[in-house]
């Protein structure tokens, strides 16, 4: 299903959820990095949010899938932007404000966060998280399905593609 899109491929690791991601990211070839910068980047490298780009041929996607579906690594998203543009993008919601002004940090990379806020959040919420990504895509509440959210004509389109098979 993931390897098989006409766009390109990326997914958002959350390395917090497990040291495996952090493993497997470092023994692939596929670029990747980390959505922090600087001395906060530093200072969260071993729990971090990553983000990388999977061709259709990536065999990290294949052990992303055999390992952590089910355990919510991450998201994927496609995108015909450049790594470094799709990398900048993402930054953007790493944090939010509430209601209070406070600052908080904003999981979107988690699929249980994911799979909530789209449907509830506003359409400007929308077109932002959207802006340049054609889809994004997140594990099922029991990892039996595949969810994919995509705007059209500016609306929130949920699917729920049931598997049969590995969604690699």
């Amino acid at each position: 299903m993931l390897s098989g899109l006409t766009e390109p491929l990326f997914a958002v690791l959350d390395a917090a959820r497990d040291e495996r991601i952090l493993v497997l990211l470092r023994e692939s070839v596929e670029e990747y990095r980390s959505l922090y910068e600087g001395a906060q980047g530093e200072a969260m490298a071993e729990i971090a949010p990553y983000v990388v780009h999977l061709p259709g041929d990536s065999r990290l996607l294949r052990s992303l899938v055999q390992e952590g579906w089910g355990r919510n690594w991450g998201i994927f998203l496609s995108s015909q932007r450049p790594f470094k543009d799709v990398r900048r993008h993402l930054r953007k919601f790493l944090m939010v404000k509430d209601s209070a002004n406070q600052e908080l940090y904003f999981r979107f990379y988690d699929p249980r966060v994911l799979r909530v806020f789209l449907p509830t959040s506003w359409p400007e919420q929308n077109q932002a998280l959207f802006e340049g990504v054609g889809a994004y895509w997140a594990e099922g509440d029991d990892g039996t399905s595949l969810l994919r959210f995509a705007l059209k004509e500016q609306a929130l389109r949920r699917e729920l593609v049931p598997l049969d098979e590995s969604p690699a």
